[in-house]
C-alpha cells in the first residue's frame, strides 16, 4: 500500500545546486511518496482471448491488486495474418478517484503500454478492429511498471530523488504534468511486492 508524508519547507535549506558552490532555499512544498509496487501482471484485466469490437469483460474487479495506480499494457499475438488493430478505449479512475480514459492501439507481436496511471479499470472497449486472416488475433490486457504519483508536478526537475529497493535510481524514468494527475508517474525497475519505491519531489 502507499503512503505520503508532507513537510512545510519555508525554512528548509537544501544543497540543491551544490555543484555551483551555493545553497538554495526551497520555495515549494517538499513531499515524500513511498509505496510497494506489485509484480506486473500482463493479464490482470483481461486474459488471452480473441480480439473483437465492443466490450471486453474486465477481470479482477479492474484493480491491479497493490492499491496503486499503474499504466495499462496491451499485448497482441497474430494468429496468421496480422489484423487491423483499431484501438482499445480504457476507462477507469486515477489515484484520486477521478474518471479518466485512454486510447491504446495494440501492435501485433509486441506489448504496448499506455501513458496514464489507472488505480482502477472500469471498462475496456475495442473499436476499428478488422480481421486480417482466418482467425482473430489474441489480446492480453494488464498493468505495467509506471506507478502514479499523488500530486500534480510542474516539471521533471521537481522530482528530486527516486529510490528503489536499497539503491538510488541514477536516471529515473518519470512523467510529469501540471494539469493531468494521471500523467504523473515513475517507472519502477522491477516491482515484486516487497521492494519499496521512494520518490522525493516538490510541488
Amino acid at each position: 500500500m502507499s503512503r505520503k508524508e508532507n513537510w512545510s519547507v519555508s525554512e528548509l535549506i537544501i544543497t540543491k545546486g551544490i555543484r555551483a558552490g551555493r545553497l538554495l532555499k526551497l520555495a515549494k512544498v517538499l513531499k515524500f511518496f513511498v509505496c510497494t509496487p506489485a509484480t506486473i501482471v500482463a493479464n490482470r484485466y483481461f486474459a488471452s482471448a480473441a480480439m473483437h469490437n465492443g466490450a471486453y469483460t474486465v477481470a479482477n474487479g479492474g484493480l491491479p491488486g497493490d492499491g496503486l495506480a499503474h499504466s495499462v499494457t496491451c499485448a497482441a499475438t497474430a494468429v496468421d495474418v496480422a489484423d487491423t488493430m483499431g484501438k482499445l478505449t480504457i476507462v477507469g479512475t486515477d489515484i484520486d478517484g477521478k474518471v479518466i480514459s485512454e486510447d491504446i492501439v495494440p501492435a501485433a507481436g509486441s506489448t504496448v503500454e499506455g501513458n496514464l496511471a489507472f488505480k482502477s479499470v472500469t471498462s475496456i472497449t475495442g473499436s476499428g478492429w478488422v480481421q486480417g486472416g482466418t482467425g482473430p488475433d489474441n489480446i492480453v490486457i494488464g498493468f505495467g511498471e509506471k506507478v502514479g504519483l499523488p500530486d500534480y508536478i510542474a516539471a521533471a526537475a521537481d522530482i528530486l530523488m527516486v529510490g528503489f529497493d536499497t539503491a538510488i535510481v541514477n536516471a529515473p524514468t518519470v512523467a510529469v504534468d501540471a494539469s493531468v494527475l494521471a500523467k504523473n508517474a515513475v517507472t519502477t525497475p522491477t516491482g515484486n511486492g516487497t521492494k519499496k519505491l521512494r520518490v522525493l519531489y516538490q510541488v
